[in-house]
């Protein structure tokens, strides 16, 4: 079938099909009639015959629904005739004065079939392609190909930033058309916006296309009489497009801006403010990020009880106090009974907190590439909730823990019992204590750091300095050493999926 549209096209140019009366003494049925009567005739008039017996066909049976249907199957997973071997003869024949096809509801029936295929191309990918691309990426092979869900988010970010001018661009090419829709759906594009561009483009490429149609024939006649018209119609369509990224523009800035923040104390300098703040400008995201100093965890109550906020970082000394202001807690922060991430919903005058804890995915996804196979043991620093996050994980990767204390506590030893043979053992030190942040840079955890070798990992929960004392210490021991820069970032993000995963 498709050669057969194929050997259409080819020899459309070749024969002169005018609708001048004067010109056309028999109709088409009756050349088919008349070639097919005489058996001797030789190739090339064979050829004819095809192409005269699918004008016939076209004559016969194409009407709009034929079209659209054939133009749905086009641009979905099943692309039998090409778009232009549809529209150009349809278009030809609508030219015609006897003929019950109009030349604009042939561009409105094949825009609305190509709109009906990308909808079902974009249905699939967004209902089966997202859930199998993500399983994907968390498999041995994903893995093994670099790819992980984190690489997936960000090509979705960065097509949605494109979207609207990657569908609407994208119907005038061939190979991309078909494909288009599967990034879109993928992405999980707005669904109007896809509908809207994905129309209009078609519209555009489609009158085009048919305008081919008169062209192949020398209908210039023709041309010049509908020119004015189609001319006035894709001017009103770019017209309506710029308008509707004008509203969305307008609308995406007089919305309520959304609010999210950070708890703690002190807030002498705040990494999560700098990030967000950064990111909201960098992704035009429509949203703040604040400070929130309080001096005691009472205070949480009436912050969280503001409207417009839809999250809050949760930091020393809180990380465990703001338990008993949640509603309820993850999996993952009940295990470990501590809280640094809150989503906030408010539905009429119902305000539900659901406690999270990222900083064990941050901890994870920046400690695990640096593990290596003597590192069977940990000392962790400090008794905080981040303690408590890092303890978490060390027990998932099957790491044994030795905790370490200023005072005397169950489950703790002191700095003052650390021996030689102690940090001999322990491979890994963890400090999740304050000592080091900027201001106070000339203190570090109280350690025999003689001890330490080439075979140690020391890793500081703090980030500001980027080099601490601890860390320099360790350094000049000729340890591996990591600061919780990469931790931060890593939980930020996931603290950013949280909150975005649904409306505030």
């Amino acid at each position: 079938m498709r050669f057969l549209f194929f050997t259409l096209l080819l020899l459309l140019p070749f024969f002169s099909f005018s609708i001048n009366e004067e010109k056309k003494s028999t109709t088409i049925a009756q050349q088919v009639e008349t070639v097919e009567s005489d058996k001797a005739l030789p190739k090339n008039s064979r050829l004819k015959n095809m192409s005269l017996r699918l004008i016939n066909w076209y004559e016969n049976h194409l009407n709009y629904g034929t079209i659209m249907l054939l133009i749905a199957l086009e641009n979905s997973f099943l692309p039998i005739i090409p778009t232009e071997l549809i529209i150009s003869p349809a278009a030809y024949m609508a030219a015609s004065p006897d003929s019950n096809l109009n030349i604009f509801l042939v561009i409105f029936f094949a825009s609305l079939g190509s709109l009906i295929g990308a909808l079902i191309v974009y249905g699939i990918s967004f209902w089966v392609g997202r859930r199998a691309l993500y399983k994907f990426a968390n498999s041995f092979l994903g893995s093994f190909l670099m790819l992980d869900t984190d690489k997936i988010q960000k090509a979705e970010k960065m097509f949605r930033k494109r979207s609207v001018i990657s569908v609407f661009f994208g119907r005038f090419v061939a190979g991309i058309r078909l494909a288009i829709s599967i990034p879109a759906g993928l992405a999980k594009m707005n669904l109007f916006s896809f509908t809207l561009f994905t129309f209009l483009g078609s519209a555009v490429y489609n009158t085009m296309i048919a305008l081919i149609g008169y062209f192949l024939q020398e209908q210039s006649a023709l041309i010049k009489k509908h020119i004015h018209l189609i001319t006035i119609i894709i001017v009103v369509l770019c017209i309506l497009a710029v308008l509707y990224l004008i509203f969305r523009t307008l609308a995406r800035y007089h919305r309520k801006e959304k609010k999210y923040g950070l708890i703690g104390f002190p807030l002498t300098h705040s990494f999560s403010k700098k990030y967000f703040s950064k990111k909201f400008k960098r992704e035009k995201i429509h949203a703040r990020y604040y400070l929130f100093e309080i001096e005691s965890i009472q205070e949480v109550e009436k912050i969280i009880q503001k409207k417009d906020l839809c999250g809050l970082n949760v930091t020393i000394p809180y990380k465990e106090q703001i338990i008993a202001y949640v509603d309820e807690l993850d999996e993952t922060a009940a295990k470990i009974r501590a809280v640094n991430v809150l989503k906030i919903t408010h539905k009429d005058i119902q305000t539900r907190v659901v406690g999270y804890n990222t900083d064990a995915i941050g901890f994870e996804k920046s400690i695990v590439p640096h593990l290596k196979p003597h590192h069977t043991k940990a000392l962790v620093l400090g008794s905080g909730g981040a303690a408590k996050a890092i303890e978490y994980v060390l027990h998932k990767l099957g790491i044994e823990i030795t905790r370490v204390s200023r005072t005397e506590k169950p489950g703790f030893i002191t700095y003052s019992s650390l021996t030689q043979q102690l940090i001999s053992d322990h491979t890994i030190i963890i400090n999740t204590t304050p000592l080091g942040t900027f201001p106070d840079v000339k203190t570090f955890p109280d350690i025999p750091y003689q001890y330490i070798t080439v075979k140690h990992l020391l890793y500081d929960v703090v980030y500001n300095p980027a080099e601490t004392l601890f860390l320099k210490k360790g350094k000049a021991q000729g340890a591996t050493t990591i600061n919780g820069k990469k931790m931060l970032i890593e939980q930020a993000e996931e603290a950013w999926r949280i909150w975005s995963s649904e409306s505030c």
